[in-house]
């Protein structure tokens, strides 16, 4: 983060602003974090001196820009209904100019630095996301967002760069092209049908469910998974949520794939309904995972493979896209 984004003395006035003491002096810490493309994060350490004595507070600070600036707006819409039980609390924003907003979120502390081996905290990021789409309001009013016209502009921008992309990058692609090109000519009909599906229909979803986005924290002794980074938040359907969840953990939990349809059909009963995976519900899960491998997943690891030097980065490139173009295939299949 660079530090005229989050200089000392914005960091200070918040402090004093929310707690009403003063600042030890040279006592502010402000450390990176991994961030996304149009954000950049850090961990704010203070000391706080004030009647009862000195104290230690952290926070995080989240500058958010461009597309991801939506994400304040989001923060302050979801907190009247969902509060803290899904996502960090919001302690403050400051906007900083036109698409550039600071945010100030509670420090999650992690109860584990890698949870998913255990199958039992992956079921319960899929019980907290059917809380969420079950008890978010449907009239909670998100940001304007014409995601249907963005997943389509990204989805052909995808199948134009596999066509132009030697096959020898990416082996899977002589496979896949026929069935990416029909998927794509197809994703109007399958997000339609997707959308429409019953008894799921829409509802509020995060957006971008994958393990660099869930937290596990121990709270008043309880266990219990946090929801990260919520600019893609937005009305869809709720297997967008869950499809990209058991996706992207499979990659890198072989149990996690093994156990998909266990872990599909525990989604469906704590939404209160049958766990039976019918075909019509296959489908349509099969639909939204599509939906989000073209929303930049797969164009990113194909760019990847098209740009890549080191051998290393070229074979990682390959093999995740390869993984996404199983799903377009299988996509493909059961609208065929």
């Amino acid at each position: 983060m660079t530090r005229d984004a989050l200089d000392r003395a914005a960091v200070t006035a918040f402090l004093v602003a929310r707690h009403g003491d003063a600042v030890c002096d040279s006592a502010i810490e402000i450390r990176p974090l991994p961030g996304g493309l149009c954000s950049e994060v850090a961990l704010v350490t203070a000391r706080l001196r004030g009647a009862a004595g000195a104290r230690r507070v952290t926070l995080v600070a989240k500058l958010v820009h461009g597309t991801a600036a939506r994400e304040a707006a989001v923060y302050r819409r979801l907190s009247r209904s969902v509060g803290r039980r899904f996502s960090p609390e919001l302690l403050g924003a400051e906007r900083l100019g036109r698409g550039r907003w600071l945010l100030y979120l509670e420090r999650i502390e992690p109860a584990h630095a890698w949870p998913w081996a255990d199958s039992g905290h992956t079921a319960r990021v899929l019980e907290r996301l059917a809380r969420l789409h079950e008890e978010t309001p449907q009239g909670a009013a998100l940001p304007a967002w014409d995601y249907e016209a963005e997943n389509l502009a990204m989805a052909r921008d995808t199948l134009s760069l596999a066509e132009r992309l030697p096959r020898g990058e990416v082996p899977a692609l002589a496979r896949a092209l026929p069935a990416l090109r029909r998927v794509v000519s197809a994703l109007p009909a399958m997000r339609r049908q997707l959308l429409a599906f019953q008894p799921l229909g829409r509802a509020v979803i995060h957006g971008d469910v994958h393990p660099g986005n869930v937290m596990v924290r121990r709270r008043d002794g309880v266990v219990e998974p946090v929801l990260l980074d919520w600019a893609r938040a937005r009305m869809g359907s709720p297997l967008e949520d869950v499809s990209s969840w058991l996706q992207a953990l499979g990659y890198w939990e072989p149990e996690a794939r093994r156990r998909h349809d266990t872990l599909l059909a525990g989604y469906l009963s704590a939404r209160g309904l049958p766990p039976a995976l019918t075909r019509p519900l296959r489908d349509v899960y099969w639909f939204a995972s599509a939906s989000n491998a073209l929303a930049g997943a797969l164009g990113h690891h194909l760019a990847m493979a098209c740009g890549a030097s080191a051998p290393g980065v070229l074979a990682a490139a390959a093999r995740n896209a390869a993984d996404w173009l199983r799903v377009i295939r299988r996509a493909d299949a059961c609208w065929s």
